[in-house]
């Protein structure tokens, strides 16, 4: 039984002391806190710097969401939104990563990115669905900062941008704005960056930003214009109007070109100041760079005349009006309107068929020569119509040598050109002194008078004298028409009788010259030359052939006019 019982016994079993059951109950938590701590660690490590950009708002703006981005690359999370004390806008608190600290400095530019629409198109659409953000510029160098204040709108041009800056000066802005292409050759190379009035106050600077290469193209004899917008000009041909492009239409834009005379200039340096003109039509007259201002005096209405309108000799512009004014001579009690013009002497090609080759200014005194030597031979000055539809008005110059030139001007300031009245104030001034005369005739006296002639003819018609005159023509009349049928029916067949008589005549009187001259030839030879009877027969012949040349005048007179029997030889 013993035996048995020690067969079946259970074995008993070995507890082992010690830490290893505690290690495995805690290795998981551990494990966890380590990876915990890690993340901690990385996250403080790359978390970098806290700073701080003030708006006017935080319109989109969504702590924990909006991201701030460079390059489309998220270096930063908005952190939270504090509101500034007295009305200053909000401060966007934004946790950026480290590997961005070297961004952070004070040429950093900062804005908000959103969907916008403007002249320029559509920006902004990819934060329709990803919501906006904040955009960084990092800028170039600078010093370590972690407070800015950001741009209200976004910038034309970033620090990556490659290019160069302009200065453009115009008297007005017009439609130009920030953004305003920069246009060349229908390209877009640039963009304008902004604007504001000029130190002396009497223009306006635009900073305009051409685009690496194009920037290459702008020398120092480069034109720049303003080509957006819609030119309208009135002239000779009517109403004129027209547009760049209907991009330049609508945004405006700022071309530029380089003249042929100027493509071997240098290249212009960054700020160089140019010119902004306000249309290509002032852009080509810029070329004429010569200019003499002259001065008029009209004593007539000069309503239509405006300042650039024309100045022009033999229909050719050859200027344009500068100002227009009004000068009142209190002494003389009488005023004028003084118009200045500006010739330019350029616009007059001289002709020497090349014989003499002259310097600029050898040319520029010959010009002005010429034009005073014209003065002297009669050259003036008048307003003429130049577009019967808008009343416009234009100064023409032309050689008027049998009008008398007459000077106004005292002060020698300005040459004077003289001036005559204009065609239709000559009309009117003709038409006003024929009104005079009118007025000094005697109206009342001679309305008296015609009042008495009207009375007497009215007599004169209502005492049957008159239907009593004209019954005596009417009688004279009729006897005048039976007499000149008479004459068609009865003299004129006589007529015709008695000149076939007379042609009869006038044969039987040649028969019979032609036998005298036959027997008088016999006879010739027996008669002496001297004789008195060879004198006598010579002298009759004579007379019969001078009378026969007379009938046959007469006959073909009356052939020719049967008329004259009556009337007699007119």
């Amino acid at each position: 039984m013993m035996t048995d019982d020690n067969a079946h016994k259970l074995p008993e079993a070995k507890i082992r002391r010690g830490y290893a059951s505690l290690m495995s109950i805690w290795i998981v938590p551990v494990i966890a806190l380590g990876v915990a701590v890690y993340l901690i660690v990385q996250t403080v490590a790359e978390r970098g710097a806290e700073i701080s950009v003030v708006f006017d708002d935080a319109e989109g703006m969504i702590p924990g969401k909006t991201q701030l981005k460079y390059k489309d690359v998220t270096i930063g999370t908005l952190n939270r939104i504090d509101i500034l004390d007295d009305d200053k806008g909000v401060s966007l608190v934004i946790d950026v990563n480290r590997t961005a600290d070297k961004y952070l400095t004070d040429t950093a530019s900062f804005w908000i990115v959103a969907p916008a629409i403007g002249f320029q198109g559509i920006t902004g659409l990819q934060t329709l669905l990803s919501g906006s953000f904040i955009e960084i510029d990092p800028g170039k160098g600078g010093k370590r900062q972690t407070e800015f204040t950001g741009l209200k709108t976004p910038p034309v041009i970033t620090s990556n941008d490659k290019g160069t800056e302009y200065i453009l000066s115009t008297e007005k802005l017009s439609n130009i704005n920030r953004g305003t292409p920069v246009i060349y050759k229908g390209l877009v190379v640039g963009s304008i960056l902004g604007y504001r009035l000029a130190e002396d106050k009497k223009a306006v600077d635009v900073y305009a930003f051409v685009q690496a290469p194009y920037d290459d193209l702008v020398l120092e004899g480069t034109q720049f214009w303003n080509a957006g917008g819609i030119n309208v000009s009135v002239s000779t041909a009517g109403l004129e109007v027209g547009a760049s492009s209907l991009q330049s239409l609508i945004a405006g834009a700022v071309e530029f070109s380089t003249p042929r005379l100027y493509q071997n200039t240098f290249k212009a340096e960054a700020r160089h100041e140019f010119k902004l003109y306000d249309n290509i039509k002032a852009k080509e007259d810029a070329r004429f760079t010569e200019k003499v201002v002259y001065v008029l005096y009209f004593d007539g209405s000069v309503s239509g005349l405006t300042v650039g309108a024309n100045v022009e000799f033999k229909g050719i512009k050859i200027g344009s009006v500068r100002e227009i004014s009004l000068e009142i001579d209190e002494a003389n009690q009488k005023f004028y309107i003084p118009v200045l013009i500006e010739v330019e002497p350029q616009r007059i090609s001289l002709t020497d068929n090349g014989q003499k080759i002259r310097s600029v200014l050898e040319t520029r005194e010959l010009r002005q020569k010429i034009i005073k030597d014209l003065i002297e031979r009669g050259l003036k000055a008048k307003l003429k119509n130049a577009n019967f539809l808008t009343g416009q008005l234009i100064v023409e110059l032309d050689l008027v040598p049998e009008k008398e030139a007459v000077y106004v001007a005292t002060s020698g300031r300005y040459p004077e050109i003289p001036t005559v009245p204009a065609d239709l104030e000559a009309i009117t001034a003709s038409v006003t002194e024929i009104m005079a005369k009118i007025n000094k005739l005697p109206i009342e006296e001679l309305g008296q008078n015609l009042n008495g002639t009207v009375a007497g003819l009215d007599k004169f018609i209502n005492s049957g004298e008159l239907q009593k005159t004209i019954d005596e023509y009417r009688k004279l009349a009729v006897s005048v028409r039976v007499v000149a049928e008479n004459i068609d029916t009865k003299t004129l067949p006589n007529i015709g009788r008695t000149i076939e008589d007379i042609r009869d005549a006038i044969n039987k009187i040649d028969a019979t010259l032609v036998s005298a001259e036959t027997m008088f030839s016999s006879v010739n030879g027996l008669i002496a030359d001297g004789s008195p009877f060879k004198y006598d027969l010579t002298n009759m012949l004579q007379e019969l052939a001078a009378a026969s040349r007379a009938v046959r005048s007469l006959a073909d007179f009356l052939e020719r006019n049967p008329s004259s029997l009556i009337s007699g030889k007119r």
